[in-house]
């Protein structure tokens, strides 16, 4: 995270678009940079919808810090497609802060897993992929084996308007190859494959086709948890604007040292968490945890207020989605309106009854919230400990978009997970604590632990620093 109070504060003079696009992406670590330099000296504008003008954004390119810059400095990456045959690719976007398009020249795929878990087998000819999220494809290689195809990544802004945005734009793209073969030709999907009947492009795409193998459905929850976020601004005058991002108007702040070490020892939350505070833009700083039993299943109702997409992971659980949509009786903006009142509509009268078992649309850990939309999950607390919440984007965690799921028993840890071992290192205000054996109150063999995967393709986009 930059110095930089916000959007406005780091491109001074200049409207902010989100998200803020990259200037660099890498497959596997490898990829093409932008070399070309720009220090935003144009003074362009352009005019929205309500005829109102605004300063266009530049994004600036500068130089490495680090030597010459050379936009070639590795060759392009090659995946082999054994003629006739089939291959599993995994992409992990590991970007900070962007989520992706996947798509290969000539090529369909069928995504058969989603963040490891297996989904009932659906093909497309291409897929957007959330911040943090795992996705499963077998390719078919079926093409011309004297071709070499080419694999695209690129960022969901390379399909946006470029109104507002002056100077040179970054490219928000990069390539490697799909070969079978030695032979060199190079082919640019000259002719189009059938395309099956799928909208890849549906912005609850991972809710309605990324099905579980086998027909389930959500156990009966004991309570709603609503999470409403949005980001809070002060605009003033467009030059000093702050941004921080909240939910249920909390900006979450780091505890004083780990929310597990502390509980455990003290059995109390008091002496970790950060000092309560209120923040500058009508919020309120603290660390924000939602405290749940153990054993109990919740249901969590996360409502998007905000006009772009998020991409939220959940540590130590995967859930089981049963609802996703647009906010019911949102008004339509009008050049007249400047707040639109979206706070007030009661989901319990769309949502299944909290003693129902209603169908699972999708099971994952990472998952995208569509702009102006709600989702909803349950999942059943038997992973003790706390677990963090959180949007993907970087820039969107640091000022304050998270939470923890904090499961315990009656307020505590102890007798749900293992004692540290003899002499355990501990970070924050403790440095060292002495043996403590604490009997475990469930069954060891209901510990989760630890799954190691081979990550077989790894696509990710980085920020220029």
């Amino acid at each position: 995270m930059t110095a930089y109070q916000g959007p406005y504060d780091a491109y001074r003079g200049s409207a902010p678009i989100y998200p803020w696009p990259p200037t660099s992406f890498l497959i596997n670590g490898h990829g093409r940079f932008d070399c070309r330099i720009s220090n935003c000296t144009e003074a362009n504008t352009w005019r929205d919808t309500c005829g109102r003008r605004h300063p266009s954004q530049c994004v600036p390119l500068r130089a490495p810090f680090l030597g010459d810059c050379n936009p070639d400095a590795h060759p392009i990456d090659e995946f082999l497609c054994p003629s006739g045959k089939l291959v599993r690719l995994r992409l992990i976007n590991a970007a900070s802060g962007i989520p992706f398009r996947f798509w290969i020249d000539e090529h369909n795929f069928t995504i058969v897993a989603r963040d490891s878990i297996e989904i009932l087998p659906i093909t497309v000819p291409h897929v957007h992929i959330a911040i943090g999220q795992r996705l499963d494809l077998i390719v078919n290689c079926s093409q011309d084996a004297r071709l070499k195809y080419t694999i695209f990544v690129a960022s969901r802004n390379s399909y946006l308007p470029t109104k507002n945005m002056t100077g040179q734009t970054p490219m928000m793209w990069t390539w490697a190859l799909l070969t079978y073969s030695n032979i060199s030709i190079h082919s640019r999907a000259i002719q189009s494959i059938e395309e099956p009947i799928v909208d890849a492009d549906d912005s609850f795409f991972e809710y309605k086709f990324l099905k579980p193998v086998k027909s389930r459905f959500a156990p009966v929850a004991i309570r709603r948890i609503k999470l409403e976020f949005e980001v809070h601004w002060d605009n003033r005058s467009y030059v000093d604007a702050l941004e921080e991002w909240t939910v249920n108007g909390i900006t979450f702040e780091p505890p004083k040292e780990p929310i597990l070490h502390a509980n455990f020892l003290d059995g109390t939350f008091q002496n970790c968490i950060a000092d309560e505070r209120s923040g500058r833009v009508n919020n309120r700083h603290a660390t924000h945890i939602q405290h749940l039993e153990y054993g109990q299943t919740y249901e969590i109702l996360m409502i998007n207020y905000d006009p772009q997409l998020h991409p939220w992971h959940l540590h130590g659980y995967s859930v089981d989605f049963i609802a996703a949509g647009k906010i019911p009786s949102l008004q339509p903006a009008t050049c007249n309106r400047t707040r639109r009142d979206i706070h007030k509509f009661d989901y319990a009268s769309i949502l299944p009854a909290l003693n129902s078992t209603p169908p699972v649309l999708s099971m994952g850990d990472s998952f995208n919230i569509p702009r102006e939309s709600y989702i909803v999950f349950r999942f059943t607390a038997t992973n003790p400990g706390p677990w963090f919440l959180h949007c993907h984007m970087e820039w969107h965690i640091w000022p304050g978009m998270a939470l923890v799921f904090s499961v315990e028993r009656n307020g505590r840890y102890e007798g749900l997970i293992q004692s540290p071992p003899e002499m355990f290192t501990l970070c924050g205000r403790r440095t060292q604590m002495s043996h403590k054996i604490s009997p475990l109150l469930i069954s060891s063999s209901t510990i989760v632990e630890p799954v190691i995967f081979m990550f077989i393709f790894l696509v990710m986009g980085t920020l220029r620093i």
